[in-house]
């Protein structure tokens, strides 16, 4: 009986802890609508950037880096999205550095 209760409270703590959890937290890099910012990506908030190349890959940052003048980095606010139809993808890298058509270069 004591361990028939455990799993029953335990089990009841969890569906808390499942609804309590917002539905727009429970979405994912790959979840996450077009155009949106993905809003789990460990250790990003609102003071982080957004940052674009010309290619249109973009990664969020969570410090500003004056990226070098030759790069063509566009930096956003933490909440910019793309208008609808706007060719960009996403493309997250850990570490400091940008991208460079398909290359992350490290400066």
């Amino acid at each position: 009986m004591k361990s028939f209760l455990i799993a029953a409270l335990s089990a009841t703590a969890i569906c808390g802890f499942a609804a309590a959890t917002p539905a727009s937290a429970q979405a994912t890099v790959t979840g996450a609508p077009k155009g949106t910012a993905p809003v789990t990506v460990e250790g990003y908030g609102p003071s982080s950037i957004i940052a674009c190349n010309q290619a249109g890959y973009c990664w969020h940052s969570q410090e500003r880096y004056d990226y070098p003048a030759a790069a063509g980095v566009e930096i956003h606010p933490f909440g910019w999205r793309w208008d609808n139809g706007g060719n960009y993808a996403w493309r997250e890298h850990p570490g400091r550095g940008y991208w460079d058509g398909d290359q992350w270069q490290v400066f």
